[in-house]
């Protein structure tokens, strides 16, 4: 028998079903990351596990147990489950050393003095030992997310359950705690994961589990979700992870809001502030040498996509009219900044032009 078993698990609201029937297995020492479109039932499905939600019907096996039983011991199961929520749920007029040893004494009956040594060594696994007796509202969010962290740790539970725990915080916290969390499946954590980071989910996850409609529509290794889905609908999910487009019709545009996205999806591919850089000024120089000319007579599409690790930016411009907007003359500063940021790539079609961005 696996270490977590989720049978048939239903989840029904008057008015809604976020959980339709979901079938998965957890081997003791798995990473596996939910991933699939916001409101699809992925966080109802982690609260389920350690019981934050009451399941409808089916069954979820945890070491044999069914947690979903009338007589199942829900305070022994959550010492077993470790949760941390994207909000930190950190108490604020307690001192983080504080946050951690109270659930110990509480739940487990530990002394002050042994509540206090698994504090410490909980944050020294987390890099936060310095921080020990600072108040929550003095950390960043990232530094409160590695603090809850600790806190489940100090439980000493035998799966953790993430919901999403980088989506309450800023970019540049955003790598502290996906760190903390590497290392914990390098010490061969059993974790799931709900998460939008799909590097994290590339990166570390023995099993991905796309989830859509309140199914499991597939599941199987990175390797084979991220480069071979099997499914139309993880098919398309993954395809617009890796590929950016902006429509630009000629009878209106919202250049702010373009260079916004186009950053945006910048930054989930993990990519470096220079490469960030680089599609920016080529997009933006692009934009204003050819469309901006001829944006009377066409309309544009822009594709950003990125393969690999990153390793291959290409950004292909398509334009709706007769007239090639690209043979012009522009100005020669802008033609320097476009031939040294960029290699053109040969291409059959005749209202496309492609770019690869050289960083």
């Amino acid at each position: 028998m696996s270490f977590i078993e989720i049978k048939d698990l239903r989840k029904e609201y008057a008015d809604v079903t976020p959980l339709n029937g979901i079938n998965f297995s957890v081997e003791r020492g798995d990473v596996v990351c939910l991933i699939g479109p916001s409101g699809t039932g992925k966080s109802t499905l982690i609260r389920c596990i350690n019981r934050l939600e009451t399941p409808t019907s089916g069954e979820i096996i945890i070491d044999g147990e069914n947690v979903c039983d009338s007589s199942t011991d829900i305070s022994a199961l959550r010492k077993k489950v470790g949760m941390v929520f994207q909000s930190f749920n950190l108490f604020g007029h307690k001192s983080v050393i504080d946050n951690i040893i109270m659930p110990q004494v509480d739940l487990l009956g530990k002394t002050p003095q042994e509540a206090e040594d698994e504090a410490i060594k909980q944050l020294k696994r987390v890099g936060l030992e310095s921080k020990a007796n600072s108040m929550p509202d003095e950390l960043s969010g990232g530094q409160k997310q590695r603090a809850a962290i600790a806190r489940a740790l100090a439980m000493h539970p035998e799966v953790m359950l993430f919901d999403e725990p980088t989506s309450a915080l800023d970019p540049t916290m955003v790598t502290e705690v996906k760190n903390v969390i590497r290392k914990l499946a390098e010490d061969g954590m059993t974790m799931l994961i709900v998460t939008h980071e799909m590097q994290l989910a590339k990166d570390i996850s023995t099993k991905v589990l796309y989830i859509d409609g309140g199914v499991v529509c597939e599941q199987g290794t990175p390797e084979q979700i991220f480069g071979a889905p099997k499914n139309e609908k993880t098919r398309s999910f993954v395809l617009k992870i890796t590929c950016w487009s902006w429509d630009c019709a000629k009878d209106g545009y919202d250049f702010i809001g373009m260079t916004a996205s186009m950053e945006e999806f910048c930054r989930s591919r993990f990519m470096s502030r220079a490469q960030v850089n680089s599609c920016l000024l080529v997009f933006e120089e692009i934009y204003t040498s050819y469309v901006v000319p001829s944006y009377e007579d066409d309309d544009f599409t822009f594709e950003l996509e990125v393969s690999g690790d990153n390793d291959k930016i290409r950004l292909t411009v398509g334009y709706s009219g007769n007239i090639d907007p690209f043979d012009r003359e522009i100005d020669r500063t802008s033609e320097a900044i476009i031939s040294k940021k960029t290699s053109a790539i040969p291409t059959d079609e005749k209202f496309r032009r492609v770019f690869e961005v050289i960083v």
